[in-house]
C-alpha cells in the first residue's frame, strides 16, 4: 500500500499518527503543499512563511534520515493531490485534522470530494483534544483529559523507500499584493527542543512572576507557541512532559512556574474547540445581540494609528511596534491592544483580528478568534476588560525599559513623564527632544472621555437590547462554548475561562 501523508500544521515526526500508520502499511510519500490562494487570505502574511520555511527544511532532514524525503509542491491542493495520487498509485491519504480558518475548512471539503471521486480513503487523525461534531460541552473536559493523557504514538524508525524528490524553496517563493514587512528578528523555527528544555530547566522559575511584565516576559514566557501552532511539538507530549517535570520538582518557585504553565496548556484545546464547533465566529459576533455595536462607527484614522503604533499612549505603541518587529508579544499586551482598540477607540474586532493574525508568528485561528472576541466583549459570557493603558504602563513597565526599547523618540524622557509624555511642559519637551505632535504623537483620544463614552455606549446598548431573546442568545453561547465544572483536582490548574496566547 502506498500512502500519501499530507503534512499541514503538524511539521514533526514524533507523536505523528498519520506518519506512524502509513509507515506500518507500506511505502510513504510525505507531502507538503504550498497553496498560493491560501497565502492571499486576509489573515495570512509572509512573516508566517518566514517561520514555516526553515521548519520545513528541518522536517525534510528528519524524514530523509528515516529514508524518504519530504516532497513540497506548489499549487491548489485538489490539483496537486490528484496528480500525486495518480503518479504514485496512492492507495490512501493520511493527515491530521485541522481547525483552521474558513478557507482551509472549504479546502478540506473540496479535497474530500476529490478523494471520494478517486475512490481513495482519507484518514484524518486527531492532533489536539478537539472533537468534531461534538453535540455539547458537557463531557468535553473528560474527553480532552483522557486524550491528553493517552500514550503518544510510537516514533517511526524507518520509512520504506518510494521515490527520491528534490526541491528548492527559493524556486517555490511566495508573493502577496500587499503585506506587512517581514520580522526584523524572528524566533528560530528549528529550536523547539532547545526552547522547551531551557524553559523547563531554568526559565520557568520566573514564569509566574514575569508573565505580565513586557521587558521580562520575552525571556520568562515559554516561547513555545509557534512550535505548537505549526505542530513542531506535540501538545500531548508537551503536556505530559511538563506534568512530569512539575511532579518531580522539589523547588517551590519551579513548581509554581510549571503549575502556572501547565494550567495554561490545559486551556489550549478548550479554545480551539470553540472555533471547531462554530466556524462562524471567525466573522460574526459570538453573541449576535452585539451585531451593530461597533461595525457602523469604524474610524479608519484611529485604526491606522493603532496598527502603526502611533496612538500617543507609550505602552500601547511600544507593544504594537514590538509585535511588528518580532512577531511575538506576551498575553497581557495582546489583550491590552485589543481592549484599547475595542473600547477606547471603539473599533470593531474583525479588522483588529486580521491585522493581529498577520502580525503573530504563532497565529492559531482556533485560539485567535475566540480570544479576540473575549477581549472585545462580544461573547456575552465574559466580563468586559477595559485596561487603562497609563495604569498598565506604570505598573508593568515602571522603569520604562520596554517603552524606551521600542519608542526611541522617548529615550531621554525621565520616568516621571514617560508614561504620560503629553503632560510635559513645553520647555521639558524641548530639553528631552520629545516635542509632542512632532517627535511623538499626542494621544489620539482623551483617555477619561473615551472610557466614559465606551461605558455609556455599552450601557445604552444593553438597555435597548437586553430582552428575552438576548438572554436566550447568551444561554445558547454558554451551552455551546462555556467551560463546564471539572474534577476538584483540576480546579487549581484551570480556574477561569481565559487562555494566554503564548503558553
Amino acid at each position: 500500500m502506498n500512502t500519501l501523508v499530507w503534512f499541514k500544521r503538524d511539521l514533526r515526526i514524533d507523536d505523528h499518527q498519520p506518519l506512524y500508520q502509513a509507515a506500518k502499511a507500506g511505502a510513504v510519500l510525505p507531502v507538503y503543499i504550498i497553496e498560493p490562494d491560501y497565502w492571499q487570505q486576509s489573515d495570512v502574511s509572509l512573516r508566517h512563511w518566514q517561520f514555516i520555511a526553515p521548519a520545513l527544511q528541518q522536517l525534510n532532514q528528519q524524514l530523509t534520515a528515516l529514508g524518504q524525503p519530504l516532497l513540497i509542491v506548489k499549487g491548489p491542493a485538489t490539483i496537486v493531490l490528484r496528480q500525486l495520487c495518480q503518479q504514485f498509485a496512492i492507495s490512501r491519504v493520511c493527515s491530521h485534522e485541522e481547525t483552521g480558518n474558513l478557507w482551509t475548512y472549504q479546502r478540506d471539503l473540496a479535497v474530500a470530494r476529490l478523494l471520494h471521486e478517486l475512490n481513495i480513503p482519507w484518514q484524518q487523525y486527531r492532533q489536539f483534544a478537539v472533537f468534531r461534531k461534538l453535540n455539547n460541552r458537557d463531557n468535553w473536559f473528560t474527553l480532552a483529559d483522557s486524550w491528553l493523557k493517552s500514550p503518544p504514538v510510537a516514533s517511526v524508525t524507518a520509512l520504506p523507500f518510494l521515490t527520491t524528490v528534490q526541491w528548492n524553496l527559493t524556486e517555490l517563493a511566495l508573493s502577496r499584493k500587499t503585506d506587512l514587512p517581514l520580522c526584523s528578528t524572528v524566533q528560530d523555527a528549528t529550536a523547539a527542543k532547545h526552547t522547551f528544555d531551557s524553559f523547563i530547566s531554568a526559565r520557568c522559575l520566573s514564569y509566574r512572576q514575569h508573565i505580565s511584565l513586557p521587558a521580562k516576559a520575552i525571556h520568562s514566557c515559554s516561547r513555545l507557541s509557534p512550535y505548537i501552532s505549526y505542530g513542531q511539538l506535540s501538545l500531548r507530549q508537551l503536556q505530559q512532559h511538563s506534568f512530569m517535570a512539575l511532579k518531580h520538582s522539589t523547588e517551590q518557585r519551579k513548581q509554581q512556574g510549571l503549575q502556572a504553565f501547565f494550567s495554561r496548556l490545559r486551556w489550549h484545546c478548550h479554545f480551539m474547540q470553540k472555533l471547531e464547533d462554530e466556524p462562524a465566529i471567525e466573522f460574526f459576533n459570538m453573541h449576535r445581540g452585539f451585531d451593530g455595536l461597533r461595525e457602523n462607527d469604524f474610524n479608519p484614522v484611529l485604526f491606522q494609528a493603532w496598527q502603526n503604533g502611533q496612538t500617543g499612549y507609550p505602552l500601547i505603541d511600544a507593544a504594537m511596534r514590538s509585535l511588528l518587529a518580532t512577531g511575538w508579544l506576551h498575553f497581557r499586551a495582546r489583550a491590552m491592544l485589543v481592549a484599547f482598540a475595542s473600547y477606547h477607540l471603539w473599533l470593531h474586532w474583525r479588522p483588529l483580528a486580521l491585522h493581529l493574525a498577520q502580525c503573530f508568528i504563532d497565529y492559531e485561528p482556533g485560539i485567535h478568534y475566540p480570544q479576540i472576541q473575549m477581549q472585545a466583549g462580544t461573547t456575552g459570557i465574559n466580563p468586559n476588560r477595559m485596561y487603562n493603558p497609563v495604569k498598565q504602563s506604570q505598573q508593568k513597565d515602571a522603569d520604562g525599559r520596554f517603552i524606551r526599547q521600542w519608542l526611541p523618540e522617548l529615550h531621554q524622557v525621565p520616568d516621571s513623564w514617560l508614561h504620560t509624555p503629553w503632560l510635559m511642559p513645553a520647555a521639558l519637551q524641548l530639553r528631552y527632544s520629545c516635542v509632542i505632535g512632532r517627535d511623538y504623537p499626542a494621544p489620539i483620544v482623551d483617555l477619561q472621555q473615551a472610557q466614559q463614552q465606551a461605558r455609556a455606549r455599552l450601557s445604552q446598548w444593553l438597555q435597548q437590547h437586553n430582552k428575552p431573546d438576548w438572554q436566550q442568545l447568551k444561554q445558547a453561547v454558554f451551552v455551546r462554548h462555556a467551560s463546564r465544572k471539572r474534577p476538584a483536582t483540576q480546579k487549581k490548574l484551570a480556574c477561569r475561562d481565559q487562555l494566554s496566547f503564548d503558553w
